[in-house]
């Protein structure tokens, strides 16, 4: 198959070439750097989830919505078509046919019940609309999703990732945040499938062990100020032993904070309202993933049945995150893709 055919909406993906980054030596090349991946990619997903929650309100109606763009990529590409960004947000409709709501709940985990709420509240909001069993997004429905920061924080974090694959045999030089900007742009149903197919699992598995997404959050601001800690700690050579990543998360919870974070503090930095705040931390206590210091301040336990769940997230976290950057610096590096 030749280059990309250029028609108004669609394009032909190119063929894929034969030579691809071992994932192996990526995971690999990660844990080595576990520290620094780790600080970067929570800070990463701090800055997205908090973007997502300002804009929808409710993580459960975002990850329904991601699911079902989702679905309308896959479509295009097991036709070999792609979209750049301008294409696809210059459409007015995007049509996604035959869907259910009992296969988003099974896909999703999501109780049935819960789906079915969350779509009647997108088309409350205008955002989507069902017609038999099609489920169609019109203009306002494309535009509200449209990732306008969330392009700019994933090409600066894999520029972070590139320059630290670089002994990687083969691999070449690193990437700058441009380049990769631009070839996000260019191929984006292609990538942004692919970032959905990190992001979806990654999104459930924590609301499986929280219950919800916004506990989730809660609990992710009180464990990135231990991680900063940890990270200060390293640079400044006080940590003796190195840290692996099947102690790393052990090594988070365990380190000393003078202060913990506030409700407040939460609350400004994450959207949500105080008063779910406060509550969703008196869940966290009673589940043994945080304590309250005398200041009224929130930090993490390193005990507690929740804690060993986290744990193992993190583990299967970091292999989800070392075969994304496998696919993405393939597509840019060794595919027929052209920046």
């Amino acid at each position: 198959m030749n280059d990309p055919i250029n028609i108004k909406t669609k394009k032909i993906i190119p063929q894929s070439s034969n030579v691809k980054f071992d994932k192996g030596a990526v995971l690999e090349n990660l844990e080595k750097n576990i520290l620094t991946n780790w600080n970067t990619w929570g800070k990463f997903q701090q800055a997205w989830t908090n973007t997502a929650y300002k804009t929808f309100k409710d993580l459960d109606k975002y990850i329904v919505v991601m699911y079902l763009v989702g679905k309308y990529w896959e479509n295009l590409s097991s036709k070999f078509f792609y979209q750049s960004l301008d294409e696809f947000y210059d459409q007015k409709t995007v049509v996604i046919p035959k869907i259910n709501l009992i296969e988003i709940s099974t896909e999703l985990n999501i109780p049935k019940e819960t789906i079915r709420r969350k779509v009647n509240e997108l088309q409350k909001q205008n955002i989507l609309i069902r017609e038999g069993k099609s489920i169609i997004f019109n203009k306002y429905g494309i535009d509200f999703q449209k990732p306008k920061e969330t392009i700019d924080l994933l090409s600066s974090f894999i520029e972070k990732k590139t320059k630290m694959l670089g002994n990687i045999e083969g691999f070449g030089e690193p990437l700058t945040k441009e380049q990769i900007k631009n070839f996000i742009k260019k191929y984006f149903t292609v990538v942004w499938l692919r970032y959905f197919k990190l992001q979806i699992p990654f999104l459930i598995r924590h609301r499986t062990a929280f219950s919800d997404l916004e506990t989730w959050i809660v609990w992710g601001n009180i464990a990135l100020n231990h991680q900063y800690h940890l990270h200060k700690i390293s640079e400044n050579a006080l940590l003796k032993e190195d840290i692996k990543i099947s102690s790393y998360f052990r090594s988070v919870t365990d380190v000393k904070v003078d202060r913990g974070i506030n409700a407040s503090s939460i609350s400004e930095i994450s959207g949500i309202p105080r008063a779910t705040v406060i509550r969703k931390l008196k869940w966290l206590v009673n589940n043994e993933a945080i304590k309250r210091n005398k200041n009224l301040e929130y930090q993490m336990k390193s005990k507690g049945k929740l804690n060993k769940i986290l744990d193992e997230n993190f583990v299967l976290n970091q292999e989800y995150v070392a075969e994304f950057l496998t696919d993405i610096l393939d597509y840019i590096k060794n595919s027929n893709f052209k920046i």
